[in-house]
């Protein structure tokens, strides 16, 4: 039985979604192609689904369909943040504990001197280091052991801050 001519080498290929990550990998040895960039493999995308007009139009489509000949297109699982870090945790106190921070360096700043952010920020390094002063008892009182033991540095404070006003 034959089939008809307009029915052979008609494969049904599942269209490739454009909202997920790919990248090209080599059939061969299975390992990430060299020549791998976002962009081909938006165009790689885009030849699988046919789509050769409009906005595909401007991407290296050719190129593309070289790739594909020893390359193929797979789809990348997405980063997952590990929950539960260390870095998210200790972050997360920061914020808990910074207002109160606040509260205890202008208690001590002189009256007649303006606060600073990196007066302050430099304050919290040292006050969290010497395990004596209020801020590292208060710390230590509200079970923020993670922030005591993680030794950020001022910059690292400044940028909390920087994140808590946004």
């Amino acid at each position: 039985m034959r089939t008809p001519s307009n029915k052979r080498n008609t494969e049904r290929r599942k269209r490739v979604s454009y909202s997920k990550n790919y990248a090209l990998v080599n059939k061969k040895t299975n390992s990430s192609a060299s020549s791998n960039t976002f962009e081909l493999s938006v165009a790689a995308a885009a030849v699988l689904n046919g789509d050769y007009s409009g906005i595909m139009a401007g991407l290296p489509l050719d190129k593309a369909k070289r790739l594909l000949e020893s390359n193929e297109l797979v789809e990348l699982e997405p980063r997952q943040v590990a929950q539960g870090s260390v870095r998210e945790i200790t972050r997360h106190q920061a914020n808990i504990i910074l207002p109160a921070l606040g509260a205890l360096f202008n208690e001590q700043l002189p009256s007649h001197r303006p606060p600073r952010v990196n007066e302050f920020c430099r304050w919290i390094v040292l006050n969290l280091q010497s395990r004596s002063s209020e801020a590292s008892i208060l710390a230590e009182s509200r079970g923020f052991h993670d922030l005591l033991d993680a030794n950020r540095s001022a910059r690292w404070w400044q940028q909390q801050l920087k994140k808590m006003q946004s």
